[in-house]
């Protein structure tokens, strides 16, 4: 394993916060914790470079300018913004000179945090942009003060702030454009289509004809609307329904796997298990009463 190397030159204001924390073996293995966290007023001098620290980097911007180098590329992480990196890769980030950054930041670990983080690279930009009334400022003041008052329950709460902070980054990156909060009329009526197709099986040739739009462009845009592709849409509908009748009927797996619109047994029973961890019988059992 690589070495941890880092360069920095420490040129903030008196009264800024850096606090450095100490996780409990208890938050290590079963809590988001926080590493660091604190309040920078950058001067013109302020940078750091490092790389291969087993830790995560969120860093929101309150006022002024900034530049980061990160997998790459350069950016510039301006007012509003917010940037989310690993920090086992190489980094090196700096204030402007003449305008140097105002930021709250956080080094974090824990949890599923290597999880939101791969969630968040899809998006392969490490930059968020925030609106005017964010709670991200909010809830990274939340942390400091968090641990300037340390008690019993700092880092079960501290960790319930990460995951609002982790869930901030990720719902801006699904909604950057506050026009798709809002689902387009035709993906819709695919929605509809394809609630109807448990029996009656729907292709993406058929929707593309009907719809006329490119099969695959329209793949493309019903993921970015609804998180997942056609075919995984409708295997989520048919495990949902088979899981009702199993629950609350008692149609052997065979009829289910039928009335799912699966013709084949084994495929349906390896396709729940898939899913659900467990087979279509083992669920029922765990589920049924005893009669």
């Amino acid at each position: 394993m690589k070495s941890y190397t880092e360069n920095a030159s420490y040129d903030w204001s008196e009264n800024s916060v850096r606090i450095i924390a100490t996780p409990t073996l208890v938050a290590k293995s079963t809590y988001f914790y926080v590493e660091e966290v604190g309040y920078f007023k950058t001067m013109s001098n302020y940078y750091t470079e490092r790389e291969n620290l087993n830790s995560y980097l969120i860093i929101f911007v309150l006022s002024g300018k900034g530049y980061l180098k990160y997998k790459g590329k350069s950016y510039t992480i301006c007012k509003g913004q917010g940037i989310f990196i690993d920090c086992m890769e190489y980094q090196y980030y700096n204030s402007d000179t003449t305008d140097p950054w105002e930021i709250l930041w956080v080094h974090f670990n824990g949890g599923t945090s290597h999880s939101y983080y791969q969630q968040f690279s899809k998006n392969n930009s490490p930059i968020c942009n925030f609106e005017k009334n964010s709670i991200v400022p909010s809830i990274l003041n939340q942390l400091i003060l968090s641990h300037k008052d340390k008690n019993i329950r700092t880092e079960l709460l501290c960790s319930k702030f990460l995951v609002e902070l982790l869930t901030e980054f990720l719902l801006t990156i699904t909604s950057h454009d506050s026009s798709e909060t809002f689902l387009p009329e035709y993906i819709k009526n695919i929605m509809k289509d394809l609630d109807k197709s448990l029996l009656n099986k729907i292709t993406l040739d058929m929707l593309s004809q009907k719809y006329s739009i490119n099969k695959f462009h329209l793949e493309k845009e019903f993921k970015k609307f609804i998180g997942i592709s056609p075919s995984e849409y409708v295997i989520s509908k048919r495990i949902s329904y088979s899981k009702e009748l199993l629950k609350y009927s008692d149609i052997p797996v065979s009829e289910i796997s039928f009335k799912t619109g699966i013709d084949n047994v084994s495929h349906f029973i390896n396709l729940f298990k898939k899913r659900e961890g467990i087979t279509p019988l083992a669920f029922r059992k765990k589920w049924q009463s005893p009669r």
